[in-house]
């Protein structure tokens, strides 16, 4: 076993919100209010596979509350996009044009 210091960015970034997706369905299971979940830049670490597949899980996730991801990473923001385009996740862009 490693040590969470011993983990790489992405890999501890990946367990932190695995572990707030786990605590959170967790809670609405026993019968907690949903909340909306707000996450800043959380998939910066990701390699492209798995910030699409951690996106892939938050739309999923959005089913049971509401789910907000910043982020000014384009290669986040246009893999969400690809997802926008199936009706899973509703991009907006806060940048000014």
């Amino acid at each position: 076993t490693k040590q969470i210091d011993a983990l790489s960015d992405g890999t501890r970034d990946q367990l932190h919100l695995a572990l707030v997706l786990g605590s959170l369905a967790h809670r609405f299971a026993a019968g907690g209010s949903p909340m909306p979940l707000v996450l800043d830049d959380v998939l910066v670490h990701f390699d492209d596979e798995r910030s699409l597949a951690a996106l892939k899980v938050l739309a999923e996730f959005a089913a049971v509350t509401q789910v907000i991801l910043f982020t000014h990473h384009s290669r986040i923001r246009e893999q969400a996009n690809s997802l926008a385009s199936a009706g899973k996740v509703f991009v907006h862009d806060l940048r000014r044009e």
